[in-house]
């Protein structure tokens, strides 16, 4: 009775808590302190990391123990902090909640001695998806991704393969495969550079890709989001089924918004990217996704329910310009 009882209880019972100066309020698990930061996994966010500044922290409290160092006196316990104060249930003595501050999870390494080390956190996921483009249909997509982090720059790297049929026809028959790297940002400020290859049968592109790196600028951040913009300079290439047609080659441009935000009862991520050629007027790529995500709690699921699309505004002769996926998505994330 007792497991059935943990297991119906409300997933975001087992969560430590932070509280921010501007009274925002998160549910998840702080991973380490250091530096004046406070890093915290939010299920909420996809098992995403968000680095507060401790200076925007009134409060917080930890579900179990957890190692913290208050001056060099290691303590280990239930650490909370209040009103500038650190204390844990391991000692009696406590600390200024400042840069000086230490907290991590045994047997993990302390802070300071994963300093320059990158940390990366795995996913995988698989979708069922309803489609309308080159033909309405319903279909599945599988994919994985692994995330590098470390204080000064981020690795990503992705695979999606996504099939959909209409009847006997098929409607989505596309792989992508990601590759990014930026700096984490100095103020707001930080460097990119990404491609996105593949090829999408069902619009006869036999191969894909978009080569770019550029500027990006963090519009605004908080402890329950971001909002980035992404400026910079690109290289599109397709080659085409069609025999006799002429191959993509063109300069373009590489514009981008990437939005992450914590609503409370569930969590918003949106990006948009969008390619446009400086070689030919009104020729434009787009890709979008925005999804949101209701299933809360510090375990490694999480759902998702989103939408995606795909525009290529002069496609081939008698392919659709849109092609649009909803989608209820299943994610399994660990470090």
């Amino acid at each position: 009775m007792k497991h059935l009882l943990l297991l119906l209880a409300p997933l975001w019972a087992f969560a430590d808590t932070v509280t921010l100066s501007d009274g925002t309020f998160l549910r998840g698990r702080i991973e380490r302190a250091a530096d004046g930061y406070l890093e915290v996994t939010l299920p909420s966010l996809g098992g995403a990391s968000q680095r507060i500044a401790l200076a925007k922290v009134e409060s917080f409290r930890t579900e179990a123990a957890v190692a913290v160092s208050m001056g060099g006196v290691v303590q280990r316990g239930i650490a909370a902090a209040v009103a500038g104060r650190v204390t844990s249930s391991g000692g009696v003595e406590s600390c200024d909640l400042n840069g000086k501050f230490e907290l991590w999870r045994e047997p993990e390494l302390r802070p300071m001695e994963l300093r320059g080390l990158r940390q990366w956190t795995m996913q995988a996921d698989f979708d069922l998806s309803g489609r309308s483009g080159a033909t309405r249909g319903s279909g599945i997509s599988a994919g994985f991704q692994a995330k590098g982090a470390r204080e000064v720059d981020t690795l990503l790297a992705s695979i999606r393969i996504v099939r959909a049929k209409a009847g006997t026809q098929t409607s989505a028959d596309d792989l992508h495969v990601n590759l990014a790297y930026e700096t984490n940002p100095t103020d707001i400020v930080f460097w990119y550079a990404r491609t996105d290859s593949g090829y999408d049968n069902a619009r006869l592109v036999d191969f894909f890709s978009v080569n770019a790196a550029g500027l990006g600028l963090r519009l605004y951040t908080d402890g329950s989001g971001k909002l980035d913009a992404r400026v910079g300079l690109a290289h599109r290439t397709e080659r085409y089924a069609t025999a006799g047609l002429a191959q993509l080659s063109a300069p373009s441009a590489d514009l981008g918004l990437v939005l992450t935000r914590e609503l409370g009862w569930a969590a918003l991520a949106s990006s948009v990217s969008i390619v446009p050629s400086f070689q030919k007027s009104g020729d434009f790529y787009i890709r979008h996704e925005s999804s949101i995500n209701l299933l809360r709690g510090p375990r490694p699921l999480s759902l998702r329910l989103g939408l995606s699309n795909d525009f290529r505004s002069k496609p081939q002769l008698g392919q659709v310009k849109l092609d649009t996926a909803y989608f209820a998505r299943l994610t399994y994330a660990w470090k």
